[in-house]
C-alpha cells in the first residue's frame, strides 16, 4: 500500500516545478494507492486528476476538490457511486473497469449534484449488465450529454425518461431477487438534510470529514475550518520572521549591530592614523602614492567578493571611503 502523501504528490509535480499549492494536474496511476486521501489539504487547485490502475476501493476525500474538472478512476475496485457531490466544478468522470454493482445505479442520482458533469463513463462495471443500464442512467442524470464515449441525442433522452418508471421498478425486482438491501443501497455518505444553523454547525465541526453530510452547515463549518487554520499558519510565519530577525541571546546565531545613522564625528587630532574597519574588508593603503608621493592609495575589496575591487587615490588629507564603512585620518 502506498499512501498519497506530500512526498509522493512532489514527485508527480515535477511539471510544475515541484510545486504543489498550485499544482492543477497530477498523475497518480499505477501507484498500488488503496485509499484516496490528502489531495484536498496538499493541492486543493487540482483542475485533472488521473488516478486509474490502482487499488481504490471507495470515492472518499473528495470534498474540497472545488475546481476538479476531469476525474480519472478507471480500473480500481469501487464499488459505489458517491462522495462526489461537493465536487462542483467535475465536468468528466472516469470509472470505467471498476466493480460498480447493478445496486449502486440507485446512488447515479447523487450526481445530480455536479450540474456540470457531461461526461460520464461506467463500462465494464457490473452495472453495465442490466439490461436498461443506460436508459435508466441517461434518464436520471438530466444534464449528461455523453455515456461510455457515445452521444446523448434528444430523442433517446425522451424516450429513457418515458421508460424510467419501468425500468426503475424492473431494477428494484431484480435487486430483490439478488437479495439486495433495498435501503442500505440507497445510502450515500452526503446527505442533504440539515438547516444552516449554529447548532447544526457546531455539530459538524465534531464530526469527522468523511462522515460528514452535505448541507450548507457543513460548507459554512468547513470555511471556517480553511479560515482558522490560515490565521494560524500566518500566525506562524509571523513567528519565523520575528524570530529571524530577533536577538535570541543563546548564542545560536550572531547578534545584529545596531543601524548606523551617518558616519561618526572626526576626531581633532589629525596626526594619528585610524581605522574603522567593520566591514572587515581586505584593504591596501599606501601613503606614497602618486607619481612624487604627493597622494595616498587605499584600494579594499569585500571578503566575500574578492574579485571586487574599488581603489582610490586622494591628496594627503582626510580620506573618507564611505562605501566600505570606515574612515582613515592622516
Amino acid at each position: 500500500m502506498a499512501p498519497i502523501d506530500l512526498a509522493m504528490i512532489r514527485r508527480r509535480a515535477e511539471h510544475n516545478e515541484g510545486m504543489v499549492s498550485t499544482l492543477e494536474e497530477v498523475s497518480l496511476h499505477q501507484q498500488e494507492i488503496e485509499k484516496i486521501e490528502g489531495l484536498g489539504q496538499i493541492c486543493r487547485h487540482l483542475k485533472i486528476l488521473y488516478i486509474q490502475n490502482n487499488l481504490i476501493s471507495k470515492l472518499a476525500n473528495l470534498h474540497r476538490l472545488k475546481e476538479l474538472e476531469y476525474g480519472n478512476f478507471a480500473v480500481n475496485n469501487i464499488v459505489k457511486i458517491e462522495n462526489l457531490q461537493r465536487c462542483e466544478s467535475l465536468a468528466k468522470l472516469d470509472l470505467t473497469v471498476n466493480f460498480v454493482s447493478k445496486a449502486s445505479l440507485l446512488t447515479v442520482h447523487t450526481l445530480n449534484a455536479n450540474y456540470k458533469l457531461t461526461d460520464l463513463y461506467l463500462m465494464g462495471n457490473p452495472c453495465c449488465d442490466f439490461g436498461g443500464y443506460r436508459a435508466f442512467v441517461v434518464a436520471t442524470l438530466r444534464n449528461l450529454k455523453k455515456l461510455d464515449g457515445k452521444d446523448v441525442t434528444p430523442s433517446e433522452r425522451i424516450s429513457a425518461t418515458q421508460k424510467l418508471p419501468e425500468i426503475t421498478a424492473q431494477l428494484l425486482k431484480e435487486l430483490k431477487r439478488d437479495g439486495v438491501d433495498i435501503d442500505n443501497a440507497r445510502k450515500v455518505s452526503d446527505a442533504r438534510d440539515l438547516a444552516p444553523d449554529e447548532n447544526d454547525i457546531a455539530e459538524i465541526l465534531q464530526t469527522p470529514e468523511n462522515e460528514r453530510r452535505w448541507c450548507p452547515a457543513t460548507r459554512v463549518a468547513e470555511q471556517r475550518e480553511s479560515a482558522a487554520l490560515r490565521d494560524e499558519q500566518d500566525g506562524k510565519k509571523k513567528e519565523n520572521v520575528d524570530a529571524l530577525f530577533a536577538n535570541d541571546g543563546g548564542g545560536s546565531r550572531r547578534s545584529q549591530k545596531p543601524r548606523h545613522v551617518g558616519f561618526p564625528e572626526l576626531p581633532t587630532d589629525m596626526s594619528t592614523a585610524r581605522q574603522c574597519n567593520e566591514g572587515e574588508f581586505d584593504f591596501r593603503f599606501d601613503e606614497n602614492g602618486g607619481e612624487f608621493g604627493e597622494s595616498v592609495i587605499l584600494e579594499g575589496s569585500r571578503r566575500a567578493f574578492p574579485k571586487s575591487r574599488t581603489t582610490i587615490t586622494a591628496p594627503l588629507a582626510t580620506v573618507h571611503f564611505i562605501k566600505t564603512s570606515y574612515y582613515i585620518h592622516k
